[in-house]
């Protein structure tokens, strides 16, 4: 028995509108930040995907999986972010702190159910990357995922809220909004291809 048919289809619907532009970013460069710009698209798909899955079925393992697989997007699009933006060493310095991070919060995830523990980890790293977009403002990928990042945010608050829009409740209505937040990361992964953020300083 499906029990929020209306969240499970928009669940699968954002699924497969990440998976399509994950695959469109991979393909379109080989750059490494690109490349994992794309892989964190991919893992907002798996996070979307096993969550329609939950709000199906629902369990604490596929709950546990959705977080993980959130976990995995922040963590890609964090390395992706510092590869694009930042200098060689300052790059490698975010990468031991994302990898320490993502570990912290994959065995935190394990016995925390609480979805206060994904707002945490997520909030974390788009500040970050918008302290980083605002500094690279002059580059049209960072003005993209800058939108991209407040735009989630307010998607999140709207989650967390009790709004209701005819038949959606406030879940359906954050993956409405959320359409438009994977668009502009889309956009903005797809500017990273075109060696307009390949600037470091010095």
């Amino acid at each position: 028995m499906v029990s929020e048919p209306i969240t499970a289809l928009t669940d699968f619907v954002l699924a497969a509108v990440a998976a399509f532009w994950a695959l469109l970013v991979f393909r379109s460069s080989d750059q490494r930040a690109s490349r994992l710009f794309a892989v964190a698209l991919a893992a907002a798909a798996l996070s979307t995907l096993v969550g329609g899955v939950y709000h199906t079925f629902h369990g604490e393992l596929l709950w546990k999986a959705t977080a993980l697989a959130a976990g995995l997007f922040s963590f890609f699009i964090g390395l992706s972010v510092a590869v694009a933006f930042l200098s060689p060493g300052s790059a490698r310095m975010a990468r031991i702190i994302l990898i320490a991070q993502f570990c912290v919060y994959a065995i935190a995830a394990l016995f925390i159910d609480d979805f206060w523990l994904v707002i945490v980890d997520y909030g974390s790293v788009m500040l970050a990357i918008l302290v980083v977009c605002a500094i690279r403002w002059s580059n049209d990928a960072a003005r993209w995922i800058a939108a991209a990042i407040l735009i989630s945010v307010g998607a999140s608050a709207l989650q967390m809220s009790s709004i209701r829009l005819g038949p959606l409740n406030h879940n359906d209505v954050y993956h409405v909004v959320d359409v438009l937040a994977l668009y502009c990361f889309y956009r903005g992964g797809m500017l990273l291809t075109r060696g307009r953020s390949t600037i470091r300083p010095t």
